[in-house]
């Protein structure tokens, strides 16, 4: 342990002329010299305070102002190291870029948005849903329904420190036993909800027969500030729904939101621990490559990479989600770069809807908060970014079948990927590889005049010179029919 002995250093080394000096309203009288500490698990800080002059007063009132800063930065630094944060609110760079795309419209889960007014009116049918959840239990188990409870709230409770250290110690201002009830009751409603949803039973329900408010819901439940812990989700439902896959019930209910509509969401790897609904998620949009690297300076838009000889395709590789690849293929074998005979370039297949926006909005916010995610969505929304500058660039994707969208303006496409990463902070861009490629075959010779090419032709001067040589040939052409 680290000892500091700060107060008796004035104590020694200044003679008693300096001491009046300094301090001329001091008075002669000799100082009380009184000993404090400060510690933590660390370090431990000891000195000494002059006492019983004015001139001690203060410097009293200075230490003790001092010393409750540190206890109180010692406190947070072992919460800090304690806890594992990864609920957040989202930070207002991104939030006050699109509001809307980071609030709930109908449920609240969780502590953040408890007292927000709007969502008041569906606290009652959560408690309807748990309630189901509960007789369901009920018959499938034989155990009686306050069994049931018990069992539920007993559970919660052992774990709800862990589920406390989710969110910022600043956002969960409740009692334990408030929080153990928010954490029963949303995380029954959420079961009931995908349960539901699974295996048809909404009929007659004013959640599932309005397409509207269900929307709603699912857009909801894919916010960052409205996740729950999800080994709570696992504990409700091994209670509940015994042998019934949870994750199988998450991909189940977001298909319809999937940005890749014609692929399976599914995990990598069954033994991680996901943190919520939205970090599930997450973790199926997984890039192929694994080494990462810098987001490169240079850009070449979709249309200028196909005006050098590239053909966009759609990529299949079922191991990843968001895989890209560019290839080359050959007349010869081992002989591509003098023998190529034709370039593609690879990506997912997109299915851009009105959900999207919000959905890739807060999993970049996951992204970026979290510090031990990576940024797999993060790195493809800079490549798509990249590629597309223009309406142009989207109708190309659009004509290779690499992107479908029903938002039906296609700049409304072009506007979601240039400026969904504004504000963003890129830590691993995951297709540094494929983007290499990419540029150094752009850099050849014929490809580079290609693009050269159509960066002339796309600037104001050189459409003003193609329309007035076009206005000429006509010109001639009419005189010469004559």
């Amino acid at each position: 342990m680290k000892t500091l002995h700060f107060g008796t250093i004035f104590a020694s080394q200044l003679r008693r002329d300096d001491h009046s000096r300094l301090c001329p309203y001091m008075t002669a009288q000799k100082p009380t010299l009184k000993r404090f500490a400060v510690s933590n698990n660390e370090t431990s800080y000891t000195g000494f305070i002059n006492m019983g002059t004015e001139a001690d007063d203060y410097r009293k009132k200075v230490h003790d102002s001092i010393r409750l800063l540190i206890e109180g930065e010692s406190v947070r630094h072992n919460q800090s190291e304690q806890s594992n944060v990864t609920i957040f609110m989202v930070p207002d760079t991104l939030r006050n870029l699109n509001p809307t795309a980071y609030t709930p419209r109908k449920a609240s889960i969780g502590p953040l948005h408890k007292e927000d007014q709007h969502l008041k009116a569906m606290e009652e049918h959560k408690v309807t849903y748990m309630y189901r959840l509960f007789c369901r239990t009920v018959e499938s188990t034989k155990k009686d329904i306050e069994q049931i409870t018990y069992d539920c709230v007993q559970e919660v409770l052992r774990n709800l420190t862990h589920a406390r250290a989710c969110y910022a110690p600043s956002l969960t201002n409740y009692e334990d036993f408030k929080l153990a009830k928010m954490m029963v009751i949303d995380g029954c409603f959420i079961l009931e909800l995908l349960y539901r949803f699974k295996y048809g039973i909404g009929e007659g329900d004013p959640i599932f027969d309005n397409i509207l408010v269900m929307r709603d819901i699912q857009h909801d439940l894919l916010l960052l500030e409205n996740q729950m812990p999800f080994f709570i989700l696992e504990i409700l439902c091994r209670i509940t729904l015994e042998r019934t896959s949870l994750t199988g019930l998450v991909f189940y209910f977001f298909k319809d939101m999937n940005i890749l509509s014609t692929r399976k969401l599914t995990t990598v790897d069954e033994t991680v621990k996901h943190c919520h609904i939205l970090g599930l998620l997450q973790s199926c949009y997984t890039p192929r490559a694994t080494m990462r690297g810098r987001v490169p300076n240079i850009s070449y838009s979709a249309t200028e990479i196909a005006g050098a000889g590239v053909t966009f395709k759609a990529q299949t590789d079922e191991d990843s989600l968001l895989a890209v690849k560019f290839e080359q293929s050959s007349l010869v074998p081992g002989l591509s770069t003098l023998f190529a005979r034709e370039t593609y370039f690879k990506i997912p297949v997109l299915y851009i809807k009105d959900s999207t926006s919000s959905f890739l909005r807060n999993l970049i916010a996951y992204e970026q908060c979290y510090p031990l995610s990576r940024h797999y969505v993060t790195s493809f929304a800079f490549l798509m970014d990249k590629l597309i500058d223009s309406k142009d660039d989207v109708s190309l994707l659009v004509r290779s079948q690499v992107l479908h969208h029903n938002l039906g303006a296609i700049e409304d496409v072009t506007n979601l990927f240039n400026n969904i990463c504004n504000g963003v902070v890129l830590r691993d861009f995951y297709y540094t590889e494929e983007w290499k490629r990419l540029d150094e075959y752009c850099n050849r010779c014929w490809p580079s005049i290609l693009i050269a090419l159509r960066r002339l032709y796309r600037s104001t001067t050189w459409k003003t010179l193609t329309v007035i040589a076009a206005m000429i040939l006509l010109t001639k052409g009419y005189f010469w029919s004559f």
